[in-house]
């Protein structure tokens, strides 16, 4: 008989506001439905399926944003006995599961900057409840998907030897990646404050002074699209794209020559393997996440955050010396072939052996 799992976590795949952790969750876990029976609980969102089946997981979907956290809890208070497992999927906020014996957390990052990005002074008392909630998950076995994040957890309390690290795979694309080398600059994810998007107009607008010719692509959507749209409206060589297919995202990141990532912070750095992928390499500040996902001085660089001249410079050292540039080109495309969901999922595997031995179930 297959053990039963229960993950909880805020959205799911399908929520118009997903990212990076509902991807790594369902690429995951659907490649384990022959193992385990596999139920997902997230919050609900307008037009969905209260339940559905997506690749063998079962998704049920109650509540919003924040009231989605009690009813988490409620079902596993009325449904614990029939799950083997709890995954407590921690995203700034956990689901209170840390007194039930067969429990986990997962946490891809801490949101902690987040919540002043987000709230302004408002998102102070969050951050404190985010540090002290974690203190209570830390004799929990944790699973997460960088050293950075685990370094953040050791200092919450949490054993070194308790947590493990999953990292995020990636799907193959076939395409063509020989590159031209163009004065071609990218930005790719949301438009919102946490992923500091202007900050790579920023320097893009500092290179543009030494780089004839050089353009960037600003890809995303987001609450922040109308004001930078508004705000650089004048400036040629900045191109806007909103929401792009995930074939129009790949032939994007073959055509740059450099991705930029200037977030706050980040779990691991999806759009950093992606844009490997395409043999494109990585400028992004030296941030949680990012300083795991790039390899600084051999598949892109690491600058100090909130430096977007720094960021600029680094521009202009690549697209200057295209001998630097294609050997950096060639080392991000051969990293990107070490990562894949397969991988992840045998990872996640294993681990979950080994939790099940620990908790004894």
């Amino acid at each position: 008989m297959k053990r039963k799992i229960l993950i909880l976590n805020r959205r799911d795949l399908k929520n118009p506001l997903s990212g990076g952790a509902e991807i790594y969750t369902h690429e995951i876990f659907r490649r384990l439905c022959d193992e385990y029976d596999i139920t997902h609980f997230s919050s609900a969102f307008e037009g969905c399926r209260k339940v559905e089946s997506i690749d063998g997981i079962k998704y049920i979907r109650k509540g919003g944003e924040f009231t989605m956290h009690f009813y988490a809890f409620l079902y596993t208070l009325l449904n614990y006995r029939f799950f083997d497992l709890i995954i407590d999927e921690f995203n700034g906020l956990g689901m209170m599961t840390f007194f039930f014996k067969r429990s986990i957390i997962l946490i891809h990052q801490l949101y902690d900057e987040f919540w002043v990005a987000f709230f302004g002074i408002f998102g102070y008392p969050f951050k404190i409840i985010e540090k002290i909630l974690l203190r209570f998950y830390r004799n929990k076995p944790a699973i997460t998907v960088s050293n950075s994040t685990k370094e953040d957890l050791i200092d919450f309390g949490f054993r070194a030897d308790n947590i493990t690290i999953v990292f995020n795979g990636i799907d193959f694309v076939k395409m063509d990646v020989k590159k031209g080398f163009k004065p071609v600059l990218m930005y790719l994810g949301r438009m919102r404050k946490t992923k500091n998007p202007e900050d790579a107009i920023r320097a893009y607008l500092q290179a543009k002074e030494k780089i004839d010719n050089l353009i960037i692509h600003m890809v995303g959507d987001g609450e922040e699209l109308d004001y930078l749209k508004q705000q650089y409206q004048e400036e040629e060589g900045i191109l806007f794209h909103g929401f792009v297919s995930e074939e129009e995202k790949y032939k994007l990141l073959r055509k740059a020559s450099v991705l930029l990532v200037p977030s706050i912070r980040e779990g691991w750095g999806q759009i950093v393997i992606q844009a490997n992928m395409m043999g494109t390499p990585v400028i992004g500040y030296d941030v949680a996440g990012i300083r795991d996902s790039v390899r600084h001085e051999n598949t892109g660089f690491l600058v100090d955050k909130h430096n977007p001249s720094e960021m600029s410079n680094r521009i202009c050292d690549l697209l200057t010396n295209p001998v630097i540039l294609k050997k950096m080109s060639d080392s991000a495309l051969e990293y990107s072939s070490t990562f894949s969901w397969e991988k992840s999922a045998d990872g996640m595997r294993k681990t979950l052996n080994e939790i099940f031995l620990q908790i004894g179930s």
